[in-house]
């Protein structure tokens, strides 16, 4: 029995996986989708595009210039987890996750009993602060905000569940030790939780690699501050490629609430009892915005740089513009001026900033504010550089007192305070020409209630008060 423990945790460990680039994937031949590809096909694509360029520690040589080869470490990454992981002879994933694996092995014993048994006594050692902003301490994809509390909040990981604190971010508790998946893409916070004490988290993760462990098994739902969850109506098997990008919850009903997914829009009426699907299942958003005092109307975006509108609550869509060469959209709209729409795109050529588009009429029509003048999604303080991670790290958010203060971020996070046209690096990933090191990589800024900027980016949670 004990060889099973052991054999069972030595799994756990080698199935934490890490994110990997995407450009290389055109490498691929034919029309199969990703959820279709093995780890083989993966791995020959990659060696396919970065082998003729002699990479070297993350880095190669091109017409005599250094360049960072983007994706690279996080790839390499991935594929020293998955190669004991697959099936060597077809390269196919596993179709279960450890915990499947985990309920399997305690279903068929003669006796119910834990993997772990209940007597254990298990104490955390940390790290518990993210300590320099190179080491940080894991990527957080969102934070949600108690209604009325300013010093309660929940944090999404990527690989580490839904936590909580209630000192303003001095202590943590997890919230999700005994869920069958670590990744958490989305929270919302009804606007009675304070009575209701319930939390809807969008599982999976939505800029994870093509692992099982990323994939979402749906929406749960807690309705005791989180110490148990249920599933609701939308539910997913994890061995089949499902994410889901955004939750948005309809701050005039709690029980409405709709999911941007991977295989389409989904709405529950009925605080997540059912969902049906709104339009085709080809509305693959990655992001969506009410539009600030009208949940009727829904902006929306793709990874194909289009901009969409519903007027009525997402029965239907319309697209509404779309950038030639754009890939991955992120939106934002502000309190402060309801007809502003927000959106930064990513460069289909290298991965970078595409520009700043901008919609002064409600989502009806959009023009470029900024273009590439500035890399605002590259790795310098300056801007200078070419390319990015955008695939991966993308986010743009707007001040709810002054709709022309914007920040977006990449690798790096930059601040405009005249609605987009002009820009100035807040924070840099290793605190180059003297601007404040913050941890790489951001995957959301999210404003509080009081106007405080929080940052969630692969080290953790940071925040600004100014």
């Amino acid at each position: 029995m004990k060889k099973n423990y052991v054999l069972i945790l030595l799994f756990l460990t080698m199935f934490v996986t890490a994110g990997y680039a995407q450009p290389w994937l055109n490498e691929n031949s034919g029309s199969r989708s990703n959820s279709e590809l093995n780890f083989f096909d993966y791995q020959n694509a990659f060696n396919s595009y970065w082998g003729k360029r002699n990479v070297v520690n993350g880095y190669y040589i091109e017409n005599g210039i250094k360049k960072k080869a983007a994706g690279w470490k996080q790839f390499k990454r991935w594929e020293y987890v998955n190669q004991n992981l697959i099936n060597p002879k077809d390269g196919s994933f596993p179709q279960k996750t450890p915990y499947q694996l985990q309920k399997e092995i305690a279903a068929n014993r003669s006796r119910s009993r834990s993997i772990v048994p209940d007597s254990a006594n298990w104490k955390a050692l940390g790290p518990n602060t993210a300590g320099d902003y190179i080491s940080g301490i894991g990527r957080v994809n969102s934070v949600a905000f108690h209604p009325t509390n300013l010093n309660m909040y929940w944090a999404a990981s990527s690989s580490g569940g839904l936590w909580v604190t209630s000192d303003n971010g001095s202590t943590w508790r997890c919230l999700t030790d005994n869920i069958g998946v670590l990744s958490i893409s989305d929270i919302v916070i009804p606007s009675d939780y304070a009575t209701s004490n319930t939390i809807y988290i969008a599982t999976g993760d939505k800029d994870g690699s093509d692992g099982t462990n990323y994939n979402s098994i749906g929406v749960l739902k807690s309705t005791d501050g989180g110490l148990n969850w249920n599933p609701t109506g939308l539910v997913f098997d994890m061995s089949i490629y499902k994410r889901i990008n955004k939750l948005l919850i309809d701050p005039n009903n709690n029980a409405n609430i709709i999911a941007a997914t991977t295989f389409g829009v989904y709405k529950t009426t009925n605080g997540g009892v059912t969902w049906p699907l709104l339009g085709p299942n080809t509305n693959k958003f990655v992001d969506l915005e009410f539009k600030p005092g009208n949940v009727n109307v829904i902006y929306a975006s793709n990874k194909s740089g289009q901009f969409f509108i519903s007027n009525d609550g997402g029965a239907n869509w319309v697209l509404k513009y779309a950038v030639s060469g754009g890939l991955r959209v992120e939106l934002a709209v502000s309190k402060n001026d309801t007809n502003l729409v927000y959106g930064v795109i990513e460069d289909a050529n290298n991965h970078g900033l595409l520009g700043i588009y901008k919609s002064t009429n409600g989502g009806n029509t959009y023009a470029q504010v900024f273009g590439a003048s500035k890399n605002l999604l590259g790795w310098e303080a300056l801007g200078n550089d070419i390319g990015g991670q955008a695939w991966y790290d993308l986010t743009i958010s707007v001040s709810p007192t002054n709709a022309n203060v914007i920040y977006v971020g990449g690798i790096n996070t930059w601040k405009s305070i005249d609605g987009g046209l002009t820009w100035s690096i807040v924070n840099h990933w290793s605190g180059q020409n003297g601007v404040q090191p913050v941890h790489a990589d951001k995957h959301n800024l999210i404003h509080r209630s009081n106007g405080d900027l929080f940052e969630c980016n692969d080290g953790g949670i940071y925040m600004s008060s100014n």
